[in-house]
């Protein structure tokens, strides 16, 4: 089986496409023939690799395209035209992640009319927090140019059932329910704790840990208050906030920090990776993700696959799931709803003995590669024998 993804970039910057080098390299240790291509975008600064031409790195196969300096935005990228014409011929189906970038149109008419099928990720696009942005401009793209994206496609595929009843746009085509996956391999020898207060030695004392980009969505005005309120009763407790800036937002999350008296309780990593990720998650005492939105929250299994217990809001799609495996502790987004949670989730002494053993365990059972792919792959076969 000859599988080609198509997605604008795989930069962390712009969050959830950043998984699919890891479902592209899973695929190709099950046997699949599995092709990732993209761009160069980046928000912060364009990634320096070889273009039009097929490279391996890390155990996935690449194939680079320039993005046009004057429509980065866009992942306007020309030669990527020619590639797929080369390319998708010989192809048995297209997995395009995203919708409202250049690639993902392209390669949709050009599956269109090479008469190979494709399928369809939105990522979050349909999401109605993310879709309130530019909607107008959105309704008429998905109208007109990008109607067979959601037209045409074999399916689509959501990583939760709640991103599929939420989706602002309908979609009449089959929904496959396909998570994000994890590679457990990562998780099997965690730093020792102490090794992140050891890199950060202002943190004195316990920790809470956000992880993800510094954005508006992330619910940052949520829980900086709740912290404020929180620091008053435990004067050892500290906050980490660990990710790149988004949008120009870590400026007010600074200022936001400032005004509420935090600066000496607070601290600012930029984005971790690695060994640095994983002693976070090790060393933190909950991690905690007030979202207003989140399609899925890949950091929320990596710290319950690392067994930290987890504070997330009740808009993070993938929390039914949680709730119901009592993997979670679940908030609304309000300042007290978030306070309420981290504070019975302190409380609770035996929450990290007993997240150790279920965390790892739920994760391998539902959000590891093991066990994604092999549902995944009957998907695909079926497409392609249809």
């Amino acid at each position: 089986m000859r599988v080609l993804h198509v997605v604008p970039s795989i930069a962390v910057g712009f969050g959830g496409p950043s998984n699919v080098p890891g479902l592209v390299r899973a695929l190709t240790a099950a046997g699949i023939d599995a092709t990732l291509v993209t761009t160069n975008d980046d928000p912060v600064r364009r990634f320096d690799v070889p273009f039009n031409e097929r490279v391996v790195r890390d155990g996935v196969a690449y194939v680079f395209h320039r993005v046009w300096a004057i429509a980065g935005h866009w992942a306007l990228a020309p030669s990527l035209l020619l590639t797929l014409r080369r390319m998708i011929g010989h192809c048995d189906l297209v997995h395009i992640h995203w919708l409202y970038n250049f690639p993902c149109i392209v390669a949709a008419w050009a599956a269109l009319i090479a008469r190979v099928p494709f399928v369809v990720q939105p990522r979050a696009s349909l999401d109605p927090h993310m879709f309130r942005k530019n909607r107008l401009l959105k309704r008429l793209y998905l109208a007109t140019a990008g109607r067979p994206l959601l037209s045409s496609a074999a399916a689509v595929v959501f990583t939760a059932e709640r991103e599929r009843d939420l989706a602002a746009h309908p979609v009449a085509r089959p929904a496959w329910i396909v998570p994000n996956g994890v590679d457990l391999s990562a998780f099997e020898r965690l730093p020792p704790r102490g090794s992140f207060r050891a890199a950060y030695a202002q943190v004195t004392g316990p920790f809470l840990l956000f992880l993800g980009r510094l954005s508006r969505q992330k619910g940052l005005d949520l829980l900086l208050p709740a912290f404020q309120r929180l620091a008053r009763s435990r004067p050892d407790l500290w906050l980490v906030l660990a990710g790149p800036d988004h949008e120009g937002y870590e400026a007010h999350v600074r200022e936001l920090t400032r005004e509420l008296g935090l600066d000496d309780r607070v601290v600012f990593t930029g984005l971790l990776t690695g060994e640095r990720k994983l002693a976070a998650f090790v060393d933190a005492e909950l991690f905690v993700l007030p979202s207003y939105a989140e399609n899925f929250g890949m950091t929320i299994i990596e710290a319950l696959a690392c067994g930290l217990p987890v504070v997330i809001s009740n808009q993070v799609n993938i929390y039914p799931d949680l709730a119901a495996a009592g993997a979670a502790t679940m908030v609304r987004c309000t300042v007290d709803s978030v306070v309420d949670g981290i504070e019975s989730a302190l409380a609770d002494t035996g929450a990290r003995q007993r997240i150790a053993a279920l965390g790892p365990d739920l994760v391998r059972a539902r959000y590891s590669w093991d066990a994604v792919v092999p549902a995944l792959v009957r998907h695909y076969e079926e497409v392609i024998r249809a």
